[in-house]
């Protein structure tokens, strides 16, 4: 009796540890807590490790996740649909334009040529 109290004990534990990646979500073009992108991108400027997950949602409501995390060199993103898994590559860099009051978001030198660069985001500013 007393292992299957320190079983389900440990099953709680664990199913009620979070995950500690910061999420920003964009639910048909309302994105929500992009503040945390510009953290990410400043820990990159600062060569701070960090990751974080883009979530996007499908107009049938499929649910889009990338995930870029910068291990101090580089950034890896992977992006899945609904659980399954769709691509991964790396990028050097990420950088934030401003133009025409839109901030781009733009992975830079990526895939293993290290030329294309990857527009990830872009998002009007508002005053």
């Amino acid at each position: 009796m007393r292992f299957v109290i320190v079983g389900l004990l440990l099953l709680l534990m664990v199913g009620c540890q979070s995950n500690n990646i910061e999420e920003v979500i964009n639910e048909h073009g309302d994105i929500q807590n992009l503040e945390s992108l510009d953290k990410f991108v400043e820990n990159i400027k600062n060569q701070k490790k960090a990751e974080i997950n883009y979530v996007q949602y499908g107009i049938e409501g499929q649910r889009g996740v990338s995930t870029l995390a910068f291990d101090g060199e580089q950034i890896n993103i992977s992006h899945s649909v609904d659980g399954d898994f769709i691509e991964e590559y790396s990028c050097k860099k990420i950088i934030v334009e401003t133009e025409e009051g839109i901030n781009k978001y733009i992975l830079n030198e990526c895939n293993e040529n290290l030329n294309e660069n990857v527009e990830f985001l872009s998002v009007p500013i508002y005053k």
